[in-house]
């Protein structure tokens, strides 16, 4: 059974059963009690009363701590991966990604914390030692921190390695989804005695824990991994009080293939977004724009690309098995996406609909829509799901208008070796990132989106700098 992890204890939630299913068979295989609104405040003065002795703790203390919990992961890892491949559909390698993912990024935060320093300056109004003024980072206080269920493991990491590094203190809420494994995590720090209270992690419904953990006044910042009307709803909540937030939101990304482009490269980088945890990634290449000249070409090596592709779940074998999505509402809100773009207009090339022999889970075949256009829905909303939708385009400067049609602005793809062209893209396009000619990422590089995919940023020193405040000292001699 598994336990709510609240104040450096194991306790059972005092709510009602929360029913954990399969999504690649669609049954039930878990029951847990889910934690109460009641629980959230516990877990909340738990973290407040933490943070008075925490944020004073030395930093290799602290340090410390932190390798000792990610060592203590790495001993469970093969558990903890099917656990989580479990909960979530995903196939083996894509649960050994989401946990080594979060092992790279403790690391990262228990060497970067040491970066985090403070500065002094002289008074720039009179002679150098008539004052002296001095910066310094200090701990921020709790943190709330609401995790998405497509990538649990490296979401958690992502709130845990900056929360013990810094001398916060934090409440983790895992999805509904997909609560098992991050639940397991408070476990693991049970039990190799990390001071309680500095990670809370509580599972149960949004609508009573999310609301609690938000509109409380004891955090000092909300951040959230999801969708952006969950990030607006997290905001008004948060207004109870002054807190800051970090919220990385939904995208909608596009993808320019220009005619000097790699379009083998970009179409094999293409479908492995998409199929990668069944395209439920907000960095997916949701609008892909390519050079009239070499469209019909992408489209061919798509399809070529998609015959690699290997239904399944868990440690089916295969060069790319792709599992089920996470439940069979979001499955149909996917085909729902790939009708209406049909009614539309456009060609489905192949997928769309659901794989023969595997109608109990959450399947969808890997799909090609071709000449979609820019009203139909399958470009205003985010896809989340393993399709790739694609449009010819001719003139380089209307296809970065239409690039930027969107009120989302996280990831932005680019194909193509005119320097020119590079440079432009780079100031027009309204994004956070740019990728060109390829994907590469790592801890030490920020995650930020810009207009409605959020504010702030996850990962990087910028990342670790949102988990302090500034205090400046003054002094005349």
């Amino acid at each position: 059974m598994f336990k709510q992890y609240i104040n450096g204890q194991l306790v059972d939630g005092r709510g009602g059963a929360l029913n954990v299913s399969d999504p690649a068979t669609g049954l039930v295989f878990e029951t847990f009690s889910a934690a109460t609104k009641e629980q959230a405040n516990e877990a909340l003065e738990a973290a407040q009363a933490a943070f008075k002795v925490w944020s004073w703790t030395p930093l290799d203390e602290r340090v410390e701590w932190l390798r000792k919990y990610t060592e203590a992961l790495l001993k469970e890892r093969e558990y903890i991966v099917d656990l989580l491949s479990r909960e979530s559909g995903k196939p083996y390698a894509e649960a050994c990604y989401d946990f080594d993912w979060g092992i790279s990024s403790l690391r990262y935060f228990a060497e970067e914390i040491r970066r985090v320093t403070g500065t002094t300056y002289s008074d720039n109004g009179g002679r150098r030692g008539e004052f002296y003024h001095l910066v310094d980072q200090r701990p921020l206080g709790v943190v709330v921190g609401h995790l998405a269920w497509n990538y649990p493991l490296g979401n958690a990491a992502l709130k845990i390695g900056p929360t013990i590094a810094s001398g916060c203190c934090c409440v983790l809420k895992p999805s509904s989804q997909t609560p098992l494994a991050t639940l397991y995590l408070g476990e693991i720090m049970h039990r190799i005695g990390l001071p309680a209270g500095v990670v809370n992690i509580i599972a149960g419904p949004a609508g009573e824990l999310g609301d609690a953990l938000n509109i409380s006044r004891i955090p000092k910042m909300i951040t959230l991994i999801g969708s952006t009307d969950t990030g607006r709803q997290v905001m008004a909540q948060g207004a109870s009080s002054i807190k800051t937030y970090s919220l990385e939101l939904g995208g909608n990304a596009p993808a320019i293939i220009m005619e000097d482009g790699d379009v083998a490269q970009a179409a094999k980088l293409a479908v492995i977004s998409q199929v990668s945890n069944t395209g439920q990634t907000c960095i997916g290449y949701n609008r892909i724009y390519v050079h009239a000249s070499r469209y019909e070409e992408f489209c061919q090596r798509v399809q070529e690309e998609f015959k690699r592709v290997t239904i399944g779940a868990g440690r089916d074998a295969g060069e790319m098995v792709m599992g089920p999505m996470i439940n069979k509402r979001e499955r149909d809100r996917v085909l729902g996406l790939i009708a209406d773009a049909k009614a539309h207009g456009a060609r489905v090339l192949c997928g769309g609909d659901i794989p023969a022999g595997f109608e109990k889970g959450a399947y969808i075949n890997p799909t090609l829509v071709a000449d979609v256009t820019e009203d139909m829905r399958i470009s205003r909303e985010e896809i989340f799901g393993p399709v790739i939708s694609v449009r010819a385009y001719t003139d380089f400067e209307d296809v970065l208008k239409k690039a930027n049609d969107t009120e989302a602005g996280l990831t932005s793809y680019l194909y193509g070796h005119d320097a020119r062209a590079i440079a432009r893209a780079f100031e027009v396009l309204e994004f956070g990132e740019l990728y060109v000619n390829g994907f590469s990422t790592g801890p030490m590089l920020p995650h930020c989106g810009v207009r409605e995919s959020g504010v702030g940023c996850d990962a990087s020193q910028w990342g670790l700098k949102e988990y302090f405040s500034l205090k400046r000292l003054s002094v005349k001699p």
